[in-house]
């Protein structure tokens, strides 16, 4: 229904984007599968009411997210006035999984330069397409049709000031190869988001049972329940990124914050949860029972305070030898 709307433009270019799924599968960790479900559903990206209406709801909510990380945990040069209106100006910042593009458009409206890639061909001709049609998206945004790994070899580590994947994880093969790739590609310094959804009892109810067969907001098998991550694993595969060769060994790896993300049916909205907020939303499981987002800073060593607390360790087991 929304190619219709958009015009000629939008089926020509939905119409030349072939061979998504193929290339893609050359990636590791692509599940060719996913990317053909997400390609075939790419004309309604844009559609507020149709199956992606959800992501619509949320983005709000992500995006104040995002700008509080930046500004909180500051990548070098972020602007720390968060009355700022563009607080990612001059920053590179890198959308993997963009889908039609309703994240890269946020970031780039944040002042951004945003790089959005996808596997399927279908949806960065949507993204590309919804975005030509705002003046202010003209310059300083591009769309790839390119997975995360090939990104890597082409372009090399450390390249991005920020890296977001959001609610992409769930939907790859070898998400620890995946998550490991997103990281190598952040400069020193930088910071990742992730959000994906918690394996437990909670989230099948709502985002399988409810959500797909029940209420059918969006259609039966968008989700496999199997390939939800829970917050520990995640976890675990940012540590073992810190064990990639493409990881600076003057670096480390730190979680900033991790956080539950929730919808209020009766309110119509979704929130970022606090702990207590989450507990009261989830009695049995907490803030993080089901969607979550996590922030990962490549934090540089401060080598002169490394260097004098090793110091003044030294200085103490001298002084406890002599006495």
């Amino acid at each position: 229904m929304l190619s219709r709307c958009l015009g000629v433009g939008a089926r020509r270019l939905l119409s030349t984007a072939s061979g998504g799924a193929a290339a893609a599968a050359r990636g590791s960790s692509v599940d060719a599968s996913e990317v053909a479900k997400f390609a075939n559903a790419a004309h309604e990206w844009w559609d507020p009411h149709g199956q992606f209406g959800m992501l619509h709801q949320m983005n709000p909510v992500r995006m104040r997210y995002i700008r509080d990380m930046a500004l909180a945990h500051a990548v070098t040069g972020f602007s720390g006035d968060p009355s700022l209106a563009f607080p990612l100006s001059g920053k590179k910042v890198l959308d993997v999984g963009c889908g039609g593009g309703l994240l890269s458009e946020s970031l780039r409206r944040l002042g951004a330069t945003v790089t959005g890639i996808d596997a399927s061909q279908e949806n960065v001709a949507m993204a590309s397409y919804h975005a030509s049609l705002d003046p202010m998206l003209k310059e300083d945004i591009q769309f790839r049709a390119i997975t995360v790994e090939n990104l890597l070899d082409e372009v090399g580590p450390a390249h991005y000031d920020m890296v977001c994947s959001l609610e992409v994880v769930e939907h790859v093969n070898q998400p620890g190869t995946f998550i490991g790739n997103c990281l190598d590609l952040v400069k020193p310094n930088g910071l990742a988001v992730f959000s994906t959804i918690n394996r437990t009892p909670t989230s099948y109810l709502f985002t399988i049972l409810l959500a797909e067969h029940i209420l059918k907001w969006v259609p039966a098998g968008t989700h496999d329940h199997a390939k939800y991550v829970t917050p520990g694993e995640l976890e675990s595969f940012v540590r073992a990124a810190e064990r990639s060769p493409h990881h600076p060994h003057d670096c480390s790896l730190d979680i900033v914050d991790t956080s539950g993300i929730a919808y209020r049916p009766l309110e119509n909205r979704w929130e970022v949860l606090n702990r207590a907020a989450g507990e009261k939303l989830f009695p049995f499981g907490g803030d993080l029972e089901m969607n979550y987002l996590m922030t990962v800073r490549k934090s540089v060593f401060d080598a002169s305070a490394a260097a004098a607390k090793k110091g003044s360790g030294a200085e103490a087991t001298d002084e406890s030898s002599v006495s």
